[in-house]
Protein backbone atom coordinates (compact mmCIF):
# COMPACT_ATOMS: atom_id res chain seq x y z
CA UNK A 1 0.00 0.00 0.00
CA UNK A 2 2.79 2.54 0.69
CA UNK A 3 4.62 1.44 -2.71
CA UNK A 4 1.54 2.15 -4.80
CA UNK A 5 -0.43 5.22 -5.91
CA UNK A 6 -4.02 5.26 -4.47
CA UNK A 7 -6.89 7.46 -4.33
CA UNK A 8 -7.70 10.02 -1.77
CA UNK A 9 -10.70 7.72 -1.12
CA UNK A 10 -8.89 4.82 -0.78
CA UNK A 11 -5.75 6.56 1.44
CA UNK A 12 -8.32 7.28 3.74
CA UNK A 13 -10.40 4.29 4.35
CA UNK A 14 -6.25 3.21 4.62
CA UNK A 15 -5.59 5.16 7.72
CA UNK A 16 -9.28 4.66 8.96
CA UNK A 17 -9.36 0.92 9.02
CA UNK A 18 -5.94 0.78 10.39
CA UNK A 19 -6.66 2.96 13.02
CA UNK A 20 -10.52 1.01 13.92
CA UNK A 21 -9.41 -2.26 13.76
CA UNK A 22 -6.95 -1.65 17.10
CA UNK A 23 -9.97 -1.25 19.20
CA UNK A 24 -11.42 -4.21 18.90
CA UNK A 25 -11.39 -4.52 22.57
CA UNK A 26 -14.22 -1.53 22.53
CA UNK A 27 -16.29 -2.88 20.43
CA UNK A 28 -20.41 -2.58 20.97
CA UNK A 29 -20.85 -6.36 21.55
CA UNK A 30 -18.18 -5.79 24.49
CA UNK A 31 -20.38 -3.29 25.88
CA UNK A 32 -23.25 -2.96 27.90
CA UNK A 33 -26.68 -0.94 26.73
CA UNK A 34 -26.22 2.46 28.92
CA UNK A 35 -22.62 1.30 30.58
CA UNK A 36 -19.98 1.90 27.87
CA UNK A 37 -16.80 2.48 28.63
CA UNK A 38 -15.33 6.23 28.48
CA UNK A 39 -11.88 6.28 26.81
CA UNK A 40 -9.38 9.42 27.06
CA UNK A 41 -8.34 10.80 24.40
CA UNK A 42 -5.56 13.92 24.33
CA UNK A 43 -5.85 16.37 21.84
CA UNK A 44 -2.77 18.80 21.63
CA UNK A 45 -4.42 20.09 18.03
CA UNK A 46 -1.19 18.57 16.44
CA UNK A 47 -1.86 16.21 13.00
CA UNK A 48 -2.03 12.89 14.90
CA UNK A 49 -4.61 13.63 17.66
CA UNK A 50 -6.62 16.03 15.49
CA UNK A 51 -6.71 12.96 12.97
CA UNK A 52 -7.17 10.46 16.18
CA UNK A 53 -10.37 12.08 17.00
CA UNK A 54 -11.79 12.15 13.68
CA UNK A 55 -11.85 8.58 13.17
CA UNK A 56 -13.12 7.75 16.27
CA UNK A 57 -15.93 9.96 16.17
CA UNK A 58 -17.14 8.76 12.39
CA UNK A 59 -16.39 5.22 14.03
CA UNK A 60 -18.96 6.02 17.06
CA UNK A 61 -21.43 7.33 14.34
CA UNK A 62 -20.73 4.26 12.03
CA UNK A 63 -22.01 2.20 15.30
CA UNK A 64 -25.15 3.99 16.28
CA UNK A 65 -26.13 3.69 12.90
CA UNK A 66 -25.96 -0.17 12.66
CA UNK A 67 -26.97 -1.58 15.96
CA UNK A 68 -28.39 1.97 17.48
CA UNK A 69 -25.51 2.36 19.96
CA UNK A 70 -21.53 2.85 20.95
CA UNK A 71 -19.35 0.19 22.19
CA UNK A 72 -17.64 3.48 23.95
CA UNK A 73 -17.34 7.18 24.49
CA UNK A 74 -15.00 9.86 24.28
CA UNK A 75 -13.45 12.52 26.99
CA UNK A 76 -10.95 14.58 25.39
CA UNK A 77 -8.64 16.50 26.90
CA UNK A 78 -6.18 19.05 26.55
CA UNK A 79 -3.59 19.63 28.50
CA UNK A 80 -2.31 23.35 27.95
CA UNK A 81 1.71 23.94 28.30
CA UNK A 82 3.42 26.53 29.80
CA UNK A 83 3.88 29.61 27.57
CA UNK A 84 0.65 28.24 25.38
CA UNK A 85 -1.24 31.37 24.47
CA UNK A 86 -4.93 30.83 26.11
CA UNK A 87 -7.25 32.61 24.08
CA UNK A 88 -5.73 30.55 20.68
CA UNK A 89 -6.17 26.78 22.99
CA UNK A 90 -9.43 28.10 23.99
CA UNK A 91 -10.54 28.99 20.52
CA UNK A 92 -9.52 25.83 18.96
CA UNK A 93 -11.12 23.98 21.44
CA UNK A 94 -14.61 25.72 20.75
CA UNK A 95 -13.70 24.51 16.80
CA UNK A 96 -13.41 21.34 18.05
CA UNK A 97 -16.59 21.03 20.37
CA UNK A 98 -18.56 22.30 16.74
CA UNK A 99 -17.24 19.63 14.96
CA UNK A 100 -17.74 16.74 17.16
CA UNK A 101 -20.24 17.64 19.89
CA UNK A 102 -21.01 14.73 21.17
CA UNK A 103 -17.87 14.18 23.28
CA UNK A 104 -17.09 15.32 27.08
CA UNK A 105 -14.23 17.67 26.55
CA UNK A 106 -11.57 19.15 29.59
CA UNK A 107 -8.92 21.61 29.74
CA UNK A 108 -6.00 21.38 32.09
CA UNK A 109 -2.71 23.27 32.62
CA UNK A 110 0.38 21.38 33.00
CA UNK A 111 1.62 24.26 35.38
CA UNK A 112 -1.25 23.19 37.91
CA UNK A 113 1.20 20.43 38.72
CA UNK A 114 2.90 23.01 40.50
CA UNK A 115 0.30 25.28 41.60
CA UNK A 116 -2.21 22.55 43.14
CA UNK A 117 -0.84 20.94 46.47
CA UNK A 118 -2.76 18.04 46.03
CA UNK A 119 -1.47 17.13 42.83
CA UNK A 120 1.92 17.88 43.44
CA UNK A 121 2.15 15.74 46.12
CA UNK A 122 0.90 13.01 44.22
CA UNK A 123 2.60 13.15 40.51
CA UNK A 124 6.30 14.75 41.51
CA UNK A 125 8.63 12.93 43.32
CA UNK A 126 10.22 13.61 46.67
CA UNK A 127 13.14 15.50 45.16
CA UNK A 128 11.35 17.40 43.28
CA UNK A 129 8.66 18.20 45.76
CA UNK A 130 11.33 19.63 48.26
CA UNK A 131 13.09 21.83 45.41
CA UNK A 132 9.28 23.36 44.49
CA UNK A 133 8.85 24.53 48.46
CA UNK A 134 11.78 26.05 48.63
CA UNK A 135 10.96 27.80 44.99
CA UNK A 136 7.47 28.58 46.51
CA UNK A 137 9.65 31.22 49.13
CA UNK A 138 12.12 32.18 46.90
CA UNK A 139 10.82 32.99 43.24
CA UNK A 140 8.80 36.40 43.23
CA UNK A 141 5.57 35.29 41.51
CA UNK A 142 3.78 38.09 38.74
CA UNK A 143 0.76 38.77 38.19
CA UNK A 144 0.60 37.52 34.42
CA UNK A 145 1.28 34.15 34.07
CA UNK A 146 2.53 33.24 38.21
CA UNK A 147 1.66 29.21 37.52
CA UNK A 148 4.03 28.76 34.41
CA UNK A 149 6.61 30.62 36.33
CA UNK A 150 6.65 28.73 38.73
CA UNK A 151 6.38 25.30 36.90
CA UNK A 152 9.55 26.87 34.62
CA UNK A 153 11.53 27.82 37.65
CA UNK A 154 11.00 24.07 39.20
CA UNK A 155 12.17 22.54 35.51
CA UNK A 156 15.03 25.24 35.00
CA UNK A 157 16.31 23.07 38.11
CA UNK A 158 16.99 20.25 36.48
CA UNK A 159 20.62 20.15 35.13
CA UNK A 160 20.41 19.58 31.27
CA UNK A 161 17.87 20.14 28.52
CA UNK A 162 17.37 16.84 28.17
CA UNK A 163 16.39 16.25 31.42
CA UNK A 164 14.32 19.41 31.34
CA UNK A 165 12.49 17.95 28.34
CA UNK A 166 12.06 14.43 29.84
CA UNK A 167 10.30 15.91 32.75
CA UNK A 168 7.96 17.90 31.36
CA UNK A 169 6.90 14.58 29.23
CA UNK A 170 6.78 12.11 32.16
CA UNK A 171 5.02 15.00 33.99
CA UNK A 172 2.19 15.74 31.20
CA UNK A 173 1.47 11.71 30.85
CA UNK A 174 1.04 11.33 34.67
CA UNK A 175 -1.14 14.69 34.43
CA UNK A 176 -3.35 12.72 31.79
CA UNK A 177 -3.43 9.88 33.66
CA UNK A 178 -4.33 11.37 36.71
CA UNK A 179 -7.35 12.96 35.21
CA UNK A 180 -8.32 9.78 32.90
CA UNK A 181 -8.26 7.75 36.79
CA UNK A 182 -10.18 10.86 38.49
CA UNK A 183 -12.72 10.75 35.94
CA UNK A 184 -13.24 6.56 36.00
CA UNK A 185 -11.82 6.35 32.36
CA UNK A 186 -11.29 2.61 31.39
CA UNK A 187 -8.05 3.50 29.16
CA UNK A 188 -6.26 6.07 27.17
CA UNK A 189 -6.02 6.30 23.24
CA UNK A 190 -3.00 8.14 22.80
CA UNK A 191 -1.98 9.50 18.99
CA UNK A 192 1.26 8.53 18.87
CA UNK A 193 1.99 6.79 15.22
CA UNK A 194 4.71 4.38 14.70
CA UNK A 195 7.21 7.16 13.37
CA UNK A 196 6.84 8.27 16.99
CA UNK A 197 7.01 5.12 19.11
CA UNK A 198 10.14 4.73 17.08
CA UNK A 199 11.76 7.80 18.57
CA UNK A 200 10.45 7.05 22.18
CA UNK A 201 12.09 3.61 21.60
CA UNK A 202 15.64 5.00 20.80
CA UNK A 203 15.28 8.21 23.18
CA UNK A 204 14.03 6.04 25.86
CA UNK A 205 17.05 3.66 25.73
CA UNK A 206 19.36 7.02 25.16
CA UNK A 207 18.06 8.11 28.24
CA UNK A 208 18.60 5.06 30.53
CA UNK A 209 15.36 3.42 30.30
CA UNK A 210 16.03 0.47 27.74
CA UNK A 211 14.13 -2.16 30.16
CA UNK A 212 11.19 0.21 29.81
CA UNK A 213 10.61 -0.38 26.49
CA UNK A 214 7.71 -3.45 26.31
CA UNK A 215 5.50 -0.56 28.46
CA UNK A 216 6.46 1.76 25.54
CA UNK A 217 5.11 0.32 22.70
CA UNK A 218 2.60 -2.60 23.89
CA UNK A 219 -1.05 -2.09 24.50
CA UNK A 220 -3.28 -3.18 27.31
CA UNK A 221 -1.96 -3.14 30.76
CA UNK A 222 0.46 -0.58 31.76
CA UNK A 223 2.71 0.49 34.54
CA UNK A 224 0.60 4.13 35.07
CA UNK A 225 -2.21 2.58 36.72
CA UNK A 226 -4.72 2.47 33.66
CA UNK A 227 -5.08 0.56 30.12
CA UNK A 228 -2.79 2.55 27.29
CA UNK A 229 -3.24 1.71 23.77
CA UNK A 230 -2.09 3.32 20.85
CA UNK A 231 -4.50 3.27 17.93
CA UNK A 232 -2.01 4.80 15.59
CA UNK A 233 0.52 2.86 15.92
CA UNK A 234 0.75 1.18 12.38
CA UNK A 235 0.82 4.82 10.65
CA UNK A 236 3.96 6.84 9.70
CA UNK A 237 3.97 10.46 10.99
CA UNK A 238 3.71 11.55 7.41
CA UNK A 239 0.74 9.41 6.49
CA UNK A 240 -1.38 10.74 8.93
CA UNK A 241 -0.46 14.66 8.09
CA UNK A 242 -1.55 13.45 4.41
CA UNK A 243 -4.91 12.37 6.01
CA UNK A 244 -5.56 15.42 7.61
CA UNK A 245 -5.05 17.37 4.36
CA UNK A 246 -7.32 15.24 2.38
CA UNK A 247 -10.48 14.71 4.57
CA UNK A 248 -13.78 16.45 4.18
CA UNK A 249 -14.42 19.10 5.72
CA UNK A 250 -10.83 19.95 6.09
CA UNK A 251 -9.36 20.17 9.46
CA UNK A 252 -6.85 22.80 8.76
CA UNK A 253 -8.59 25.35 11.10
CA UNK A 254 -8.19 23.25 14.26
CA UNK A 255 -4.74 21.76 13.08
CA UNK A 256 -1.23 23.02 14.72
CA UNK A 257 1.72 21.96 13.08
CA UNK A 258 4.71 21.97 14.65
CA UNK A 259 8.28 21.24 12.70
CA UNK A 260 9.73 17.82 13.52
CA UNK A 261 11.74 17.17 10.54
CA UNK A 262 15.48 16.97 10.27
CA UNK A 263 17.09 20.75 9.88
CA UNK A 264 20.31 20.17 7.57
CA UNK A 265 23.68 22.54 7.20
CA UNK A 266 24.74 25.19 9.38
CA UNK A 267 21.84 26.00 11.54
CA UNK A 268 22.02 22.36 12.65
CA UNK A 269 25.18 22.40 13.62
CA UNK A 270 25.18 25.36 15.11
CA UNK A 271 21.97 24.36 17.80
CA UNK A 272 23.23 20.89 18.04
CA UNK A 273 25.00 21.52 21.28
CA UNK A 274 21.66 22.89 22.73
CA UNK A 275 19.51 19.87 21.34
CA UNK A 276 18.34 16.96 23.02
CA UNK A 277 18.30 13.67 23.23
CA UNK A 278 14.21 13.37 22.10
CA UNK A 279 15.12 16.50 19.58
CA UNK A 280 17.78 14.00 17.64
CA UNK A 281 15.87 10.91 17.48
CA UNK A 282 13.00 13.02 15.95
CA UNK A 283 15.12 14.59 13.38
CA UNK A 284 16.78 10.94 12.56
CA UNK A 285 13.18 9.32 12.19
CA UNK A 286 11.79 12.28 10.46
CA UNK A 287 14.22 12.04 8.22
CA UNK A 288 14.28 8.06 7.30
CA UNK A 289 10.65 7.92 7.00
CA UNK A 290 10.17 10.00 3.71
CA UNK A 291 12.46 6.99 1.79
CA UNK A 292 12.55 4.15 4.31
CA UNK A 293 9.00 3.87 6.02
CA UNK A 294 10.10 0.41 6.73
CA UNK A 295 12.71 0.86 8.73
CA UNK A 296 10.87 2.67 10.73
CA UNK A 297 8.50 0.09 11.05
CA UNK A 298 10.26 -2.15 12.03
CA UNK A 299 11.86 -0.64 14.84
CA UNK A 300 8.28 -1.01 16.70
CA UNK A 301 7.79 -4.76 15.05
CA UNK A 302 10.67 -5.61 16.83
CA UNK A 303 10.58 -3.96 20.31
CA UNK A 304 6.91 -5.32 20.07
CA UNK A 305 8.42 -8.49 20.44
CA UNK A 306 10.08 -8.33 23.27
CA UNK A 307 7.86 -9.73 26.62
CA UNK A 308 7.72 -7.25 29.96
CA UNK A 309 7.08 -8.95 33.62
CA UNK A 310 3.69 -9.23 34.90
CA UNK A 311 2.57 -6.22 36.63
CA UNK A 312 1.46 -7.72 39.25
CA UNK A 313 4.70 -9.26 40.27
CA UNK A 314 6.16 -5.66 40.85
CA UNK A 315 7.00 -4.28 43.96
CA UNK A 316 7.96 -0.71 43.73
CA UNK A 317 7.38 1.74 40.87
CA UNK A 318 10.05 4.67 39.92
CA UNK A 319 8.56 7.71 41.78
CA UNK A 320 9.03 9.89 38.76
CA UNK A 321 8.09 7.70 35.36
CA UNK A 322 5.93 4.93 37.30
CA UNK A 323 7.45 1.78 35.90
CA UNK A 324 8.72 -1.25 38.18
CA UNK A 325 11.94 -0.26 40.14
CA UNK A 326 13.19 -3.65 41.27
CA UNK A 327 16.35 -4.80 40.27
CA UNK A 328 16.78 -1.51 38.02
CA UNK A 329 17.78 1.33 40.79
CA UNK A 330 20.58 1.70 43.35
CA UNK A 331 19.32 0.30 46.53
CA UNK A 332 17.26 2.92 48.96
CA UNK A 333 16.29 4.72 45.74
CA UNK A 334 12.95 5.84 44.61
CA UNK A 335 13.97 6.42 41.01
CA UNK A 336 14.62 4.27 38.23
CA UNK A 337 18.37 4.39 36.34
CA UNK A 338 16.90 6.87 33.73
CA UNK A 339 14.94 8.87 36.47
CA UNK A 340 18.19 9.56 38.15
CA UNK A 341 20.15 11.19 35.43
CA UNK A 342 17.50 12.98 34.60
CA UNK A 343 17.37 14.19 38.12
CA UNK A 344 20.84 14.41 38.37
CA UNK A 345 21.77 15.93 41.53
CA UNK A 346 18.34 16.42 42.84
CA UNK A 347 18.01 12.70 42.92
CA UNK A 348 20.94 12.27 45.52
Amino acid sequence: MRTEPVCKTCFSKYVQTKIVKRLETFRVKNSEPGKERTLLVPLSFGPSSTALLRVLSRHLKGQVEKTGRTGFKLHVLHVQQPGDDTPTSEALLEKVKLLYPEHIYSTVALSSITSDPELASSLLPTSLQETLKTLRTTTPSTPSTPDDDLFQSLLSTLPTPTSRTDALTLLQRKLITHHALAHSCAAILFSDTTTRLSERILSETAKGRGFALPWVVSDGESPLGIPIYYPLRELLSKEVSAYVDFVEPSLEGIVVRRDGGASGGAAATTMMKNSTIDDLTRQYFGGIEVDYPSIVANVVRTTSKLQARSLSEVEAHCELCDLPLEGQAPERSRLCYGCIRTMGQSAA
